[in-house]
């Protein structure tokens, strides 16, 4: 069954779409029907959805900023705009920035909708597809440094909206070249899977975890605190210590790490924050460096 959110303000216009759907196959579609933005933002909080049918004037939203919202909370989902204006430049500025198709409210958009929604939810599953080849990291299978800014650009607009912080954490893995030099590359890699299994392993889900270079990886952890973040670097050094008690183990793993927060009240670019995490990972590593056998 194709879950359909419909965010329309027309009592009207969003009974024929019911009843349209429910015409071509009351068991193929399930439509959630809600007026405002705000009811939009809290079924995307807890439902999923396959699709949104979206009108682009609502009582507390309209234009283009209607669809940047909710492209913005959820831009994994296709978006199928329905307005009535029929604004040329409007509808190549949203399907430009991500909407799957426009069409102009009336009698004779009812008639291709449904067609619309498979085209939508179908082009959306190719673009995911060649979007993932571009911004995973194929050796690790967490994000490369192209996947890591995208998303933290877009988490970054959802942060300012609702006034969330974040944060990043620079992880360095101390004497890889060491490890390549005297065990091989192949074990390298291994070191560096290892390490990205356990950053996967410390953060939550919903956390950008990235590979951002050789051997450096950055994650990006939303609605945390100071406090969060200490636990979970506190987390990664105790799973790292894990780790090395292995018996048989060849060369000790160590990592240096730095953190950045980002305060919404004082928003500043991705790029500087990462910049910063970046500085306190190499003053982390530098006051680690006698004790490092590997550094």
């Amino acid at each position: 069954m194709i879950r359909i959110l419909l965010i329309e303000d027309n009592k009207e216009y969003a009974y024929a779409v019911r009843m349209l759907l429910g015409e071509v196959s009351s068991e193929e579609y399930d439509l959630i029907h809600v007026m405002r933005v705000a009811d939009a933002m809290q079924k995307l909080d807890h439902e999923i959805f396959d699709v949104i049918l979206l009108d682009l004037n609502l009582p507390d939203s309209a234009g283009y900023e209607t669809f940047a919202n909710i492209h913005t909370r959820s831009p994994e989902i296709p978006i199928v705009v329905m307005s009535s204006d029929d604004d040329t430049a409007l509808a190549v500025r949203t399907v430009r920035e991500g909407a799957q198709d426009y069409l102009v409210k009336g009698e004779e958009s009812l008639k291709p909708l449904t067609r619309a929604i498979h085209y939508a939810i179908e082009r959306q599953k190719a673009q995911s597809r060649l979007q993932n080849l571009s911004l995973v990291d194929e050796l690790t299978g967490v994000y490369n440094r192209r996947g890591f800014m995208t998303i933290a650009h877009q988490q970054t607009k959802l942060a300012q909206r609702t006034q969330s912080p974040w944060v990043i954490v620079f992880a360095d893995v101390d004497g890889l070249k060491k490890i390549n030099d005297t065990y091989g590359h192949p074990e390298g890699d291994q070191v560096l899977r290892e390490v990205a299994r356990l950053l996967k392993s410390t953060f939550r889900e919903s956390d950008v975890i990235a590979r951002i270079g050789g051997d450096e990886f950055a994650v990006l952890a939303f609605a945390a605190t100071e406090t969060l973040a200490s636990s979970f670097t506190r987390r990664l050094q105790t799973m790292v210590d894990t780790v090395n008690a292995t018996p048989g183990r060849k060369y000790r793993l160590a990592i240096s790490l730095g953190l950045a927060h980002y305060d919404p009240l004082n928003p500043r670019r991705v790029e500087d924050v990462l910049a910063q995490a970046d500085a306190a990972m190499y003053e982390h590593k530098r006051k680690q460096k006698p004790s490092s056998p590997h550094a």
